[in-house]
């Protein structure tokens, strides 16, 4: 999909193009570099998030923790 000229792969996990624009204001806001592909990854506890600007020609990778844990259960209860 693309999201402001941004091509947005979303690799595995839930994951709705809403949080995607969250994440790309928020890397648009720090940086001066135009943003070409930004790749999104869920695991259970953490996103991994990489992207490549226009102007630079390798990828960043950032590993952001989830907001909660899951709790730990024991199996059937």
């Amino acid at each position: 999909m693309m999201i402001d000229n941004i091509r947005v792969i979303i690799e595995q996990g839930p994951f709705s193009a809403e949080d995607a624009q969250y994440y790309i204001e928020r890397i648009k806001a720090t940086t001066k570099f135009t943003l070409k592909k930004i790749t999104f990854t869920r695991s259970d506890t953490y996103l991994d998030i990489r992207y490549a600007f226009a102007e630079i020609p390798f990828e960043r990778i950032r590993r952001v923790a989830l907001a909660a844990p899951p709790k730990k259960r024991a199996v059937n209860n």
